[in-house]
């Protein structure tokens, strides 16, 4: 049975908390068959927020309403996950987990520890922060007493979950670098990260070299002009005190796609990653840089340690990197933060000369820390997957979920059935036991590679063929029915297929075919296998309208569906094509839309369903002229739909002799068949 598990975080921040808040909602996505998951967006300092349009920046939106509704409804949650700064922690559900990037210090605030040892569980992103927060101990006093509690510390569990690769393709800036050596830093400009030291003693290392060059990818708060303007003098600031320097320094600011920072981190002229920061709780550019083979140049210390190691001949943890020297010190009095940065609290400095000798060896020694690079980012790659990760991640969440099948090894059961129907049973079975809707269409893909289908729609021809010869017919044949054609032939469908309109309650039993289910709910309505939401039903950006097939198919988008309109075009031809049947024949697909006669077959002649319906067609909420409207370009959508259809392989042929459809597309008759 799936826990309701409500996160709290800033899933949609340009910022560090907002990607740990975006792993979480991954790893979570990654067992959907124990998670049923809600959201509760949180802002993050003054950070932009994302406004990408990404299927997953749609399925966040989705689930949100879904949280809001469900709230509205006073819905509870099994487990709280809280992703956020420790002192924001609260007890919100049975189970509370806090989830924090962690600590960049040698200790961490005594309000972490009080608002931690409420949580039952903690998840941190490094051994550091790990190590750290249980390490941590101070003279507290109880308030209720007075008595002095001489070693007060954290007693809730610790667990460590680092972050995955996610490697993209690279997406060119419109920018370019006339030197031919460059590093590259990423960091927001702040205290912490050291960048005013990272540039200045770069310019004084290279300050004679025209060939050298730093890229600097930062900002002070957010992405705005008036960001990139403060930026740019913070900059300047620093430059006037080289008026004669040769090295270039380039600033970059402003929303980078995954695909640009991929650009970035392997463009040719790019040598070396700098990150001088005085701590890390993780240190998420730095795990970019070298997994993309980038050579880094950083201090051994914090949150970086977990990923820039590798173990050597003798089963030493060695780091692989350009290391930078450091003192650990007490931080600055400026950046103390009561209840974050304590004041007792201490972090590294770099040392200057160690940093400069960093950069000229990776300067004058290209071939050597290009080679410590590669050993690295194979290191990484291997060690740091996602399936890992998620998986990690997922038992630090739940320490009683169990481990899963793979794919791959079901699915090589599966093919060996030969008959489709048997076959097509056996997949509904194993289908429970798959943890996310990824993994189940992964074992629908080409599933029914060759065969021949039947898609039984809810046209008012259906009826006009003789029921028996139907269901003889679909007894030996994969059959995938749309909506109501479910109550005649509940026995013989394969596969059940609808959306939320006109929809209804089925009676599926203990077995039944496989469901699938297309609706602009972002809740289930009903007990489906898979579940598809319609975000949005813009006519104009249908695909009738826009004819973007490519872009829909249940490989590109396994969780979103386009409007089309029609139920055919958002999900039924997607569903088929996905299973890679050679042929498909539909029978009571009529597109019976504006005339004045039934346009279903359950439908008596005067229109009435005589309450077999629990909600209401589209058509009772537009006009008639923009119905006749859709209707005329979906009727001409038709023949997109064969040519595509023919293009994947795949050949169409109508039973119905008043489907208004082009004749280019084949008719037959059921004693044909």
């Amino acid at each position: 049975m799936q826990k309701k598990v409500l996160i709290k975080g800033p899933v949609m921040s340009r910022s560090g908390y907002g990607e740990q808040a975006r792993f979480a909602l991954r790893a979570l996505r990654s067992r959907e068959d124990l998670f049923d998951i809600y959201i509760k967006n949180i802002p993050w300092g003054q950070t932009g927020q994302s406004i990408d349009a990404s299927a997953e920046r749609q399925w966040v939106d989705a689930m949100m309403i879904k949280t809001a509704q469900y709230g509205a409804a006073g819905g509870t949650f099994d487990i709280a996950l809280q992703v956020t700064i420790p002192n924001e922690w609260k007890k919100m559900a049975p189970i509370n987990v806090g989830y924090t990037a962690g600590i960049e210090t040698t200790q961490v605030a005594p309000e972490w520890i009080v608002e931690g040892n409420e949580m039952d569980k903690i998840i941190v992103v490094s051994n550091h922060s790990k190590t750290v927060y249980e390490q941590s101990a101070y003279v507290a006093k109880n308030e209720a007493t007075g008595e002095e509690i001489p070693n007060f510390r954290l007693t809730t569990p610790v667990d460590v979950v680092n972050y995955p690769v996610r490697l993209a393709t690279p997406e060119p800036l419109e920018m370019e670098f006339t030197t031919t050596f460059n590093f590259l830093a990423i960091s927001q400009w702040g205290p912490r990260k050291n960048i005013i030291n990272t540039v200045k003693w770069f310019i004084e290392q290279f300050e004679d070299n025209p060939d050298v060059g730093l890229v600097l990818k930062a900002n002070i708060a957010s992405d705005s002009t008036m960001d990139r303007s403060i930026t740019h003098m913070h900059l300047k600031q620093i430059l006037k005190d080289y008026p004669d320097r040769q090295c270039k320094v380039y600033l970059v600011h402003g929303t980078l796609t995954e695909g640009e920072l991929a650009w970035l981190y392997q463009h040719e002229t790019m040598h070396g990653f700098i990150n001088i920061a005085h701590g890390e709780g993780y240190g998420l550019p730095i795990f970019e840089a070298a997994y993309y083979g980038l050579p880094v140049i950083t201090i051994p210390w914090s949150g970086q340690m977990d990923f820039i190691c590798k173990l050597n001949k003798n089963k030493k943890r060695v780091p692989r990197i350009a290391r930078v020297d450091y003192d650990l010190k007490p931080v600055q009095k400026e950046v103390v933060w009561p209840g974050v940065i304590h004041a007792d609290s201490k972090w590294a400095y770099a040392k200057e000369n160690s940093y400069k000798r960093a950069l000229n060896n990776v300067y004058t020694k290209t071939v050597h820390y290009a080679k410590e690079a590669d050993t690295l980012k194979k290191h990484i790659r291997k060690t740091f997957t996602e399936e890992k990760m998620y998986a990690d991640f997922v038992r630090a969440l739940d320490p009683t979920a169990k481990e899963v099948k793979h794919v791959a090894d079901v699915k090589t059961e599966i093919l060996n059935i030969k008959n489709v129907k048997e076959r097509a049973k056996v997949i509904k079975r194993a289908m429970a036991d798959l943890p996310n809707q990824v993994d189940k269409l992964a074992l629908l893909k080409n599933s029914f590679k060759g065969e021949k289908c039947f898609i039984v729609s809810c046209g008012p021809t259906l009826t006009d063929h003789d029921h028996d010869k139907l269901k003889d017919l679909f007894s030996t044949h994969l059959t995938l029915g749309v909506k109501q054609t479910f109550d005649l032939f509940a026995d013989a469908l394969d596969f059940h297929i609808y959306n939320c309109g006109n929809f209804k309650n089925y009676a599926y039993g203990e077995s039944g075919p496989v469901v699938v289910e297309a609706s602009t709910t972002p809740w289930k309505l009903g007990p489906a296998d898979i579940k598809c939401y319609i975000q949005e039903r813009d006519f104009q950006k249908s695909v009738s309208i826009t004819k973007n097939l490519d872009e829909w198919t249940l490989s590109q988008q396994p969780q979103l569906r386009p409007y089309g309109p029609g139920i055919m075009s958002e999900i039924v031809f997607y569903l088929a094509q996905h299973l890679g049947v050679a042929e498909i024949v539909t029978i009571g697909w009529d597109n019976k839309l504006t005339d004045n006669v039934k346009h279903h077959f359950y439908e008596a002649d005067d229109g009435s369903t005589e309450g077999s319906i629990d909600s209401n067609s589209v058509a009772e909420n537009v006009s008639l002229e923009q119905l006749e409207y859709e209707a005329k370009i979906t009727v001409e959508a038709m023949e997109m739909w064969h040519t595509w259809l023919k293009s994947r392989g795949t050949e169409l042929t109508i039973i119905s002799d008043v489907n208004p459809g082009s004749k280019k597309i084949p008719r037959t008759t059921l004693d044909k068949c």
